[in-house]
């Protein structure tokens, strides 16, 4: 009896250590500013009566989607530190590099965690890091987690780009 309670005692230990994003531990800086949008959230909103309906294609595709987490700071140590996280989550997640994009001062890099379904990835996560007009870092860590149709993410930014354009 001792045995299955210590095996089911280190089995949610487990969970619940693994369970949080390594990204939570900014949360806690001074230096960094965060939102963090949970699944309860994405119901939440679909639910709202006034949306317009080109706007709720955003939050149909969202239907499995379990967190968004944003982290920004403009802390030379802490921009260093952020760096260093999305380097090691990358490598511990397997994630595979979708793009990235280099302009004068800044650089994004998109990451996404595929499945087995081709349409659909379990995770995103873009860092983007810059530097304002007095030289000083920035960078933002953004990280969506759930079930992420490609697909329907691609027409949406397709939409948007045109609406831009015009």
């Amino acid at each position: 009896m001792k045995k299955i309670l210590f095996i089911l005692g280190f089995i949610f230990t487990a969970n619940v250590a693994f369970g949080q994003s390594m990204f939570d531990k900014l949360e806690d800086l001074d230096e960094v500013s965060s939102f963090i949008m949970t699944k309860d959230a994405f119901e939440l909103i679909k639910k709202f009566p006034d949306a317009k309906s080109e706007d709720m294609e955003v939050f149909n595709m969202a239907n499995d989607l379990n967190e968004l987490k944003v982290f920004s700071s403009s802390d030379n140590a802490v921009v260093s530190k952020m760096e260093s996280m999305v380097n090691t989550a990358i490598s511990k997640s397997n994630l595979t590099q979708l793009m990235r994009v280099k302009d004068k001062d800044s650089r994004v890099k998109i990451y996404v965690k595929a499945t087995k379904n081709k349409d659909l990835v379990s995770e995103v996560l873009m860092f983007v890091k810059k530097k304002d007009s007095q030289n000083k870092l920035e960078s933002v860590i953004v990280s969506l987690t759930g079930e992420i149709d490609v697909n329907k993410l691609s027409q949406i930014a397709n939409k948007y780009s045109n609406e831009n354009k015009k």
